[in-house]
């Protein structure tokens, strides 16, 4: 779902985005530099990821090492959309929301899978569209003590 499908940025986002999610499919050592051109790498860059710090991270810096921290635990990794991707501008900012699965092996030869949600917060400079603000998670179940799952 789009604002206006007619929206002529919307070819540039997808391709970002699309860029954004295939940076996650890998087998063996990921290289982030290869993507960085998506992300606005400065210190009001914020992110909220799936992992720990509850604080998230503040700053590209800050995400930089702490992004690499994470990606170290998986030896594979595989990230595919659902079929819910939804994108908005107005004006230089855009947004989208979806919900995903990501799955692969861990290092230790463990298999994961993980579903989540993920938004992302883009901004337009010097013509192109980044990043500014991201924000994955992932739902969690709760037992209620009458047994009711929330």
């Amino acid at each position: 779902m789009v604002n206006d499908p007619l929206d002529p940025e919307l070819p540039a986002l997808m391709a970002r985005i699309e860029r954004y999610r295939t940076q996650y499919n890998f087998q063996g050592d990921i290289d982030r530099a290869e993507v960085e051109d998506l992300y606005q790498r400065d210190a009001d860059f914020t992110a909220f990821d799936i992992a720990p710090p509850l604080g998230g991270y503040v700053g590209w810096e800050a995400y930089s090492q702490g992004w690499y921290k994470v990606m170290s635990k998986y030896r594979q990794i595989n990230f595919t959309f659902h079929d819910d991707l939804r994108i908005f501008r107005r004006g230089e900012v855009a947004w989208m929301s979806v919900s995903a699965d990501w799955f692969g092996l861990t290092v230790g030869g463990e298999q994961f899978h993980k579903e989540m949600r993920l938004t992302l917060v883009w901004v337009r400079g010097d013509g192109h569209w980044r990043i500014t603000h991201e924000h994955g998670s992932s739902p969690r179940t709760t037992a209620l003590a009458g047994g009711e799952i929330i």
